[in-house]
This record gives C-alpha cells, structure tokens and sequence, in this order.
C-alpha cells in the first residue's frame, strides 16, 4: 500500500458510526439510480428507435408522447437528485450536524422536490399503464378494471398528499405526518403493482395452459413464457417497491439506497411493456381470445371452446417492423387440429 497510513482521526469529527452509514447508504443508493437512468434511458432509445422503424399508419401516438413523458419525467428525477446530493456533500459539507443534518433541514429545497414531484408522477403514469394493460388482458372487463380504478384513485390521492407534506417547511420526508402518508402512498401502489401482477401472471398461466393443450407446448411461447409474464405484469418495480415499503416503515438505513433508483425503475417496468408491444410481441385483446361456436355433429349441434392463437406475424413490406398478427381458429376432433374456416 502506497501513501500515507488511514486512520481514525481522517473521519469526519463529530459523527457517529451510525451516522457515516447512513450517508454511506445515501450515496450507494445515488449510484444505483445512476444506473437504472442509463438502463432507462437506453431503453428510451431502443423504443423510439422501434417506433420510427414503423410504417406510418402503424404508427401510435399515444406511445410516443408516453415514452416522451417517461423520459422527461426519469431525467427531472436523476438531475434533481443528483443536485442535492452535491448540495449535501459538496456545498454545505460543513453544515452543523453533518449531511445528516442538513438533509432532513432541507429535504424540501427545490432541487429535491422537483425530483420527488417527478418520481411522484412517474409513478401514476406506470400504475396507469399496468391498469390499461390489465384492461386489454382480461379481455376488457370494464368491472374488474372499475375495481381497480378506485385504489388507482387512492394512489393519486396518497401521492399529492404526500407531496403537499413535504413542502411545508416544518416537515420533512422523515416526519411523521410525511411518514404516514409515504406509508399509505407506497402501500397502495405496491399492493396494486402486487395485484396487477398476480391477476396477469394468473391469467397469462391459465391462458398458456390452453394454448399448450391445443397447439402444443412451443405455440405462443413468447407471449407466456416467465420473461413475458414478469414484464406484462410489471413485477419488478411490485417487488422493489415492496421491500422498499419494509425498509421505509421501520426506518432501515437501507431504505436510502432503495429508494433513490425506486423511481428510475418505475420508468424501466412500463418501457419493457412498450417495448414488447412496438416489437409485436406484446398481447393485445385479439392476441388469445376465448370464445364459443356452434359444431355440427352426427347427434345434432354441439358448443365446443375454441380459443383464436397467433399464428405468424405479417410484414407489411419488406423490411418494415411486423407489428400485426394473424390469427387462425382451430378446434380439437378425433386428436386433429381443424380451421374452424373452412
């Protein structure tokens, strides 16, 4: 080892252990976020790249302007994080109390609330996107998503709560006031992210189950593989934000470094939804429509399940991005796979 020896005596006067483990925590959970801004942000990239790929009448704007607001949305978050960590460690590193200290006195500043503002409505646009394709899985069922619609309400309601909390000067991200509502705020977006994710990875089961009993095992395997029902239900901010809820609730010092990149990956969950839905692979309400029809038999008209199952993906023109999908009725007789078109 080269240079002069390290000891005790280099470490900031005044502070705890404890206290140099929490800003320990702050600043690994910065360089998470700064992480999960550069895997965002290429995924950012590979979407608009997929969208200018397609024909113009394939073209969907909503997707764009959704991918837009995410990335607005993701970069006001990283920037303003990222402000008022140089403000804690640099600028006012001799703030009384140490950067402790000062974040809890000035968790309010307005750098640092425009990255939780931000994250804030980040966070409503993801839940909104999961809600919608809730919606076009379970075959648009205006009840269920109803249902679902009203603990959506409550997360918008908890959020801007908790938003107005943080501002007041007297309170801070700490507080209890604030507490409270980042407990409710959390507790109902990662209980409906749990919901959403256990209703579609059910469904997305049940449904390969009778894709696997009529067409065999390797039919559709895209669209109900473990990958696809992990990302259509956007299972990977659920659990983040879970064990984020945990750590938060019990005032865990681990809690700072989960939550900084907490936001940058409720920007990544939706993305890879988009992304497989601009690549073609993403189910959409003809993907596997249960239905019922009519067969003729030697003993009269008998009801039979059939189930319409993505064939093949069509290319409009040669080299252009296979957005639609052909799909083919068939129905089970004698152990023969038979065109209900015929």
């Amino acid at each position: 080892m080269t240079g002069p020896p390290l000891i005790p005596a280099y470490a900031p006067p005044g502070e705890t252990t404890h206290d140099l483990w929490v800003e320990k925590t702050n600043l690994n959970g910065m360089a998470l976020a700064l992480i999960a801004y550069g895997i965002l942000l290429t995924m950012v990239l590979q979407c608009f790249q997929g969208l200018f790929a397609l024909r113009k009448e394939e073209k969907q704007w909503w997707i764009w302007i959704y991918v837009s607001a995410i990335s607005v949305l993701a970069t006001i978050g990283i920037a303003g994080n990222q402000m008022f960590i140089q403000m804690t460690y640099i600028d006012y590193r001799n703030y009384p109390g140490g950067p402790n200290a000062f974040t809890l006195s000035f968790y309010a500043v307005t750098s640092n609330l425009m990255s939780f503002i931000a994250y804030i409505i980040l966070g409503w646009f993801a839940d909104g996107l999961v809600l919608y394709r809730f919606f076009v899985i379970y075959d648009r069922n205006l009840w269920a998503v109803i249902a679902l619609a009203v603990f959506y309400l409550g997360d918008i309601g908890s959020g801007l709560g908790l938003a107005i909390s943080i501002t007041r000067s007297q309170d801070t991200f700490w507080a209890t006031t604030s507490v409270r509502l980042g407990i409710a705020f959390w507790s109902i977006s990662s209980g409906l992210n749990i919901v959403f994710t256990f209703l579609i990875a059910t469904r997305l089961l049940l449904i390969r189950r009778r894709a696997n009993a009529v067409l065999g095992p390797s039919h559709g395997s895209h669209y109900t593989s473990i990958v696809a029902i992990v990302i259509e239900s956007a299972a990977l901010y659920s659990l983040w934000a879970l064990i984020f809820l945990i750590t938060y609730a019990r005032d865990n010092p681990v809690q700072n470094i989960l939550l900084p990149p907490l936001g940058q990956i409720q920007g990544i969950a939706p993305l890879l939804i988009i992304l497989r839905v601009i690549r073609g692979r993403g189910w959409n309400s003809t993907t596997i429509a249960p239905s019922r029809y009519k067969a003729k038999s030697l003993y009269g008209p008998a009801e039979t399940d059939h189930c319409e199952i993505p064939l093949k993906e069509i290319s409009a023109s040669r080299g252009s991005t296979p957005t639609s999908l052909a799909t083919e009725n068939f129905r089970r007789d004698t152990g023969r796979l038979i065109p209900l078109h015929e």
